[in-house]
């Protein structure tokens, strides 16, 4: 009987409460891969995968605190849906207030302004376990651990709105390292490592420019090779990176998208860098896309993409060339529920030696 008349009290208060309750949202997206392998010596064999791509949960909340000011916080958590691996590896997280007029301040861990342009142009984001998206070969796709965060208010032009984001980082004395799902940079003081953007939106183009400075990242990036023994050899260098991305996206008439991207990344001294990277001289890459939502079967989008990244180096080593070209058709039953295929072909060139990798799948990706 105790137990009820507090369970009674408990629902009643909690049903009093203006306290807003917090909302779960996440995402499951899991396909099957056909990856078969090139080897330099061993006999090539054909190769199937179950992929689990940027799989997620998370929790988040807003409370309102007055008519212009609310507070806010989010947290995420990475999980398998193939059930390899371990789960709950870290995503954004933050806590933060927004105010209407001034923007929005939050303080965690947060995906740099500089990674944030990708996701208008980068169209087979996130696919074959996360390693063909443009992370795979391209620096400038991090999320910093220790920061705090700044989201200017859109500023409305004619046209359109500009928005500008800000992120400063701080190692807490740390060398820079990767840490289940976040990097964490070198250095104690805020603002050591930091990223800024700024981006022009419109329903007809979008436009963005992003610097990272310091911030950790992979050079000389592999992609989604599968090979047990590639004809290109060695993997991808960790370090503290300086990087400046433009980016743009055209929408045009009958549903029809033209996507562009460049960056070029360099270099920057600090405690943890891998070693080798200081022989790095730079790294270039670029991107073109497009998507057709076709008119006549709202569903249905077709979309295709080359990306291209070459690593140099000043010791006379060989430069690395990586190129990516990908074709895809979506069919969207809802919003949240999308069936997809596509085909890919990956080429690893340094020197003489040359690394091809295939790739066919098929998923289904569930938003909630």
């Amino acid at each position: 009987m105790k137990t009820k008349i507090v369970t009674a009290l408990f629902l009643s208060v909690w049903a009093g409460s203006t306290f807003a309750a917090p909302t779960l949202y996440g995402e499951i997206d899991a396909t099957l891969d056909y990856l078969p392998e090139d080897n330099a010596k061993q006999s090539d064999r054909d190769v199937w995968e179950i992929s689990s791509n940027s799989s997620f949960i998370g929790v988040k909340g807003e409370e309102k605190l007055t008519d212009r000011l609310n507070a806010i916080y989010s947290i995420e958590w990475a999980f398998n849906a193939d059930g390899e691996g371990s789960d709950w590896a870290k995503r954004n997280r933050f806590v933060g207030l927004k105010d209407t007029k001034l923007g929005t301040l939050k303080v965690g861990a947060h995906d740099t302004p500089l990674k944030q342009l990708s996701s208008s142009v980068d169209t087979f984001n996130n696919y074959v376990a996360n390693k063909a998206d443009i992370a795979g070969i391209f620096t400038g796709e991090n999320r910093p651990a220790n920061v705090v965060v700044y989201e200017s208010p859109a500023i409305l032009v004619p046209t359109g709105a500009i928005k500008v984001n800000a992120l400063l980082a701080t190692g807490e004395g740390s060398a820079i390292k990767a840490d289940n799902g976040v990097v964490k940079t070198a250095g104690r003081g805020l603002g050591d490592a930091w990223s800024a953007s700024v981006v022009y939106d419109s329903p007809v183009f979008v436009a963005g420019l992003a610097y990272d400075k310091a911030i950790p990242s992979n050079f000389a990036g592999r992609g989604f090779v599968n090979a047990s023994e590639p004809e290109v050899t060695g993997g991808s260098l960790f370090a503290a990176a300086n990087t400046i991305r433009a980016i743009g996206r055209a929408n045009l008439a009958n549903g029809v998208a033209l996507k562009a991207l460049y960056q070029t990344s360099e270099v920057q001294d600090a405690e943890g860098n891998a070693v080798g990277s200081e022989f790095i001289d730079d790294a270039q890459g670029w991107l073109v896309g497009a998507e057709y939502n076709i008119a006549t079967a709202k569903a249905w989008t077709i979309k295709g993409q080359y990306s291209q990244n070459t690593t140099s180096f000043i010791n006379g080593s060989a430069d690395l060339e990586a190129k990516q070209i990908f074709a895809g058709l979506d069919y969207a039953f809802t919003k949240q529920v999308k069936a997809y295929g596509y085909a890919g072909y990956l080429t690893l060139e340094r020197g003489n030696a040359e690394t091809k990798q295939p790739v066919a799948g098929t998923g289904l990706e569930f938003k909630f």
